[in-house]
């Protein structure tokens, strides 16, 4: 076994169906055998990822269309075979897997997954806010089949086995920026390395994971709340990380976000067809008060909020 933690074993279809929803999500189970029905299962959390070990029992299981209607978190589970021989599919494709093959597949659609007698594999769930920025090209290539043998793929199957390791000894912060490596490993695995522009692949995921934090800040400016440590849990990466891909920009998350909200606001008053209060506007854009809101527009643009106002729609009359 991989994982350090004790497996459970289980020993009956119905055992199994009730505690496979635990390690995973709602599922009907139907076993591909009438000889004895065992399973072994163990699961552990590694930063941003869930990992459950496997070997199990010829059987089938799928992902019907009103289970994954209900679901309330779209996730990415990734199948990494160890031994055996496991069958994902999803959207009309299907995928053999055997040894040191990997695929996934989407639980917010049907899927279904078929696995001979004593197949043993990993799956590695992932909320899909942890692998934005790679989502609209993942959707294209579930149930599909990877391999772990060389390039990116045998880089990542090697963190990865390293991270399960060392897991229980590494410190929270540590596993998020770990787990983190990991994904991104398994994401350029999918054919989208770098353009040939001169940046690293590894790069090029950290400035895709920035623009789609980047455009979540914009779109919830109205969030009094977010700051550093909401967006670190809503992309499940730690904070050390999520500092690490701001100062790329130069900026902490907080003086971004800060910034942000004074610009949308700055553009807003300058506009004529806009008649909302200044305060009604702070407001809206997160700030507590309106004097808090008005000390930050004049540190950051010489001038009040109102004296702003005033001057652009003077100068849009003359």
């Amino acid at each position: 076994m991989w994982l350090p933690s004790a497996p459970r074993r289980f020993e009956t279809r119905a055992g199994w169906s009730d505690s496979i929803c635990q390690y995973f999500v709602p599922l009907e189970v139907e076993a591909r055998s009438t000889g004895p029905f065992h399973n072994l299962a163990a699961s552990e959390i590694l930063g941003c990822i869930q990992v459950s070990e496997l070997i199990t029992s010829a059987q089938r299981v799928r992902r019907t269309r009103a289970l994954a209607d209900r679901s309330e978190q779209v996730r990415f589970k990734f199948s990494v075979q160890l031994s055996g021989r496991s069958q994902i599919a999803q959207d009309g494709r299907s995928a053999i897997l055997r040894p040191g093959d990997w695929g996934f597949y989407d639980t917010s659609r049907p899927y279904e997954v078929c696995v001979d007698p004593d197949a043993h594999f990993l799956v590695l769930q992932i909320p899909a806010p942890a692998l934005a920025q790679w989502e609209a090209r993942m959707r294209t290539r579930v149930a599909m089949r990877f391999g772990s043998g060389s390039g990116s793929g045998r880089i990542a199957m090697d963190a990865l086995r390293s991270l399960v390791a060392q897991g229980a000894t590494l410190a929270p912060e540590e596993a998020f920026d770990v787990s983190s490596t990991v994904l991104q490993l398994f994401a350029l695995s999918l054919g989208g390395q770098a353009d040939g522009g001169g940046v690293s692949g590894l790069e090029e995921v950290r400035q895709g994971q920035l623009r789609v934090i980047l455009r979540h800040v914009h779109e919830h400016l109205h969030d009094g709340e977010m700051n550093a440590d909401t967006l670190a849990q809503r992309f499940r990466m730690s904070r050390r990380y999520l500092y690490k891909l701001f100062a790329a920009r130069g900026l902490s998350p907080a003086d971004y976000i800060l910034g942000a909200r004074l610009e949308r606001c700055r553009d807003l008053l300058a506009d004529p067809a806009c008649v909302r209060q200044i305060g009604e506007l702070a407001h809206a854009h997160g700030f507590a008060d309106t004097s808090a809101f008005s000390h930050a527009f004049r540190r950051r643009f010489g001038v009040s909020p109102s004296e702003w106002r005033g001057s652009s729609l003077s100068t849009a009359k003359s």
